[in-house]
């Protein structure tokens, strides 16, 4: 079974994949993909985590095939929850895969990118605009796809006002009902 989270900036998706994955007693996957995805050289190529940032196109997308190649590994060997590096996309193939996509108001997203990391109202608002448009960016370049289209995935949750025990909750069910646990 593998659960991949794409998730809308300040909607809770890592904390939520990573209590969901030990709720389920399985690995959580996110950002650990760039340790597990190195070049050539053996080098990891930082800086392209769901980005273009200081990046050029031929190495964020040499980045995405490695990604896409431990992604593909990993499903191949455990049951896992995989948050973001279009996973859906890599993993769209497979049947023993949930797709969820969690998001927010904006508004909920600012209280907690406010509550997080101390900004005022502006810098949060600026900083979840940016953040989803570079993740937005990021999707399309790879998948030829719009990010936060619904169709893509199996779940979408709204998790305003939904603690993250909650959200795992409504994933855990979903999955039941899928009869992948």
């Amino acid at each position: 079974m593998i659960v991949t989270i794409a998730r809308c900036y300040g909607s809770g998706g890592k904390e939520i994949g990573k209590l969901l994955a030990k709720s389920l007693g399985i690995s959580y996957y996110g950002r650990e993909l760039l340790e597990m995805s190195s070049g050539d050289d053996g080098d990891v190529l930082y800086g392209c985590d769901e980005s273009f940032q200081n990046s050029s196109f031929e190495k964020v997308d040499e980045q995405f095939r490695m990604q896409s190649d431990a992604i593909r590994r990993i499903a191949e060997k455990e049951s896992c929850v995989i948050v973001g590096r279009c996973a859906d996309h890599v993993l769209k193939d497979r049947e023993d895969i949930a797709k969820v996509y969690l998001y927010a108001p904006q508004r909920e997203c600012m209280r907690r990118i406010i509550r997080l990391y101390e900004l005022n109202p502006d810098d949060a608002k600026s900083l979840i605009h940016s953040m989803n448009k570079t993740r937005g960016d990021y999707y399309f370049h790879n998948t030829g796809q719009v990010w936060s289209d619904p169709t893509h995935y199996d779940l979408c949750i709204n998790t305003a006002g939904l603690d993250h025990g909650q959200c795992v909750e409504l994933i855990t069910d979903y999955l039941k009902l899928k009869k992948l646990i």
